[in-house]
């Protein structure tokens, strides 16, 4: 999902004449700004009048080719609109769709607008973990019978595996890739599941939204599904490495277990995780310093990949054996 300049444009006058009227006829867009740090889609913070009334929305403009066909647009509709509300979870509702393009010559969605902001330096990493791991276990603590028929479901991991090797052919390490690889398709018929729940597929700290010091919104549910609560939590830990190293990795998983239980065959799902690194690793490297962590330097990202995916390799030699 290479970056593009269609993500930084603004919206034109007329274009958010369009997208308000849609909304409400009594509409007029008052405020737009893009919101930076997203690799596969233009958003924008769009502020409403209707009628003396002030909506704060996000439009999300589907940039990428192979998103021009409106199935991304609809995914993503179908992703939050299938939340419960009585869930309770911090996430962006519905108000709409607009799949063919008409508004903006892309396809697009609006939905209401969350407060906070990415936190990239907060003052208590300690804190900072738990609230991540926390939003994690509120995630999936809905159950898929609590989800529609129709929500996406994610095949098993067999399937998963090979899903996540054609998508992510390597630019860097590729003979650690084709290692874990291996290794991944060794494992994936002994994997064990850990249950079948909402699953949020891109849980970063680039898509949480905090209030000082406490999270306050999850965003960027376009891949959202059914699936092993481990699928996030290996792609959130491989996150918090990248970003801090260390054992924040590790923190994470403790205090998510802390309120969820023991998770099974983390190895494996941590593996599953970090696959599009491998080939996306210099455009994660430019989203990192979009939401202000800039130190994070290619060369850092790819000492952090390779000791994230070894440690992942030995301990799914050592459940093996």
């Amino acid at each position: 999902m290479p970056m593009t300049d269609e993500r930084r444009r603004l919206l034109r006058d007329d274009e958010l004449t369009r997208i308000a009227t849609a909304i409400d006829p009594r509409a007029r867009a008052v405020h737009c700004v893009p919101i930076l740090g997203g690799l596969d889609a233009a958003t924008y913070a769009v502020d409403l009048d209707v009628a003396g009334e002030r909506r704060e929305l996000v439009v999300r403009i589907h940039t990428l080719e192979e998103h021009r066909d409106g199935q991304a647009a609809r995914r993503y509709w179908r992703a939050i609109s299938g939340i419960p509300e009585s869930a309770q979870l911090p996430v962006p509702r519905p108000v709409l769709l607009d799949a063919e393009g008409t508004l903006v010559g892309l396809p697009c969605l609006v939905m209401t607008r969350l407060p906070g902001a990415p936190l990239a330096r907060p003052v208590n990493e300690g804190r900072w973990i738990d609230e991540l791991a926390a939003a994690l276990a509120a995630i999936h603590s809905v159950q898929a019978t609590g989800l529609p028929v129709d929500y996406p479901r994610a095949p098993d991991p067999a399937a998963v595996v090979e899903a996540r090797l054609e998508k992510s052919t390597p630019k860097t390490h590729e003979a650690l890739w084709r290692e874990t690889a291996a290794a991944l398709r060794s494992a994936a018929p002994r994997v064990r599941s850990n249950g079948a729940v909402l699953t949020h597929h891109d849980f970063w700290f680039g898509n949480t939204l905090w209030t000082g010091e406490h999270l306050t919104g999850i965003v960027d549910w376009d891949e959202a599904g059914i699936d092993d609560p481990a699928f996030d939590v290996a792609y959130a830990r491989a996150d918090v490495h990248f970003v801090l190293g260390r054992d924040a990795a590790a923190r994470l998983r403790d205090r998510y277990e802390a309120r969820r239980g023991e998770l099974t065959d983390m190895a494996f799902w941590d593996l599953v995780g970090i696959l599009p690194a491998f080939r996306w690793l210099s455009d994660w490297v430019s989203g990192y310093h979009e939401v202000d962590r800039g130190e994070l330097t290619n060369d850092l990202a790819q000492d952090r990949l390779e000791s994230f995916v070894r440690s992942a390799l030995r301990a799914l030699r050592t459940t093996a054996s």
